[in-house]
């Protein structure tokens, strides 16, 4: 009867140590399919990121794009009224400098 105790408790031993081995595997191959799985949410989250930065990059193009022609019609604006200023003073200058010219000479 002792050797069948020793050759069970054997068995058993010889089970545990198949069950180790099969669940040191599956751990393996499980952790294997975490890490890849890990890897591509990365590069996914990445291009995400990189495209999301791009369309922010675009928006912000737009808004400054925008900006600049509300800047250059304002600055259009300035320059006419200051032309349109200037020639209604032309005729008044030109008689100054004119004044000033004939009495430099005059003096002289």
């Amino acid at each position: 009867m002792t050797i069948d105790v020793i050759l069970e408790i054997k068995k058993a031993e010889d089970e545990a140590a198949r069950i180790i081995r099969k669940s040191t595997e599956d751990a393996r191959i499980i952790i294997a399919g975490a890490r890849a799985q890990a890897d591509k949410l990365l590069r996914d989250a990445a291009e995400e990121g990189r495209a999301a930065a791009a369309e922010a990059m675009k928006a912000a193009e737009r808004r400054a794009g925008a900006a600049t022609d509300e800047i250059r019609s304002r600055v259009a604006a300035e320059c006419g009224l200051i032309e349109k200023n200037a020639k209604t003073k032309f005729a008044e200058a030109s008689a100054i400098i004119a004044g000033r010219i004939a009495k430099f000479n005059v003096d002289r």
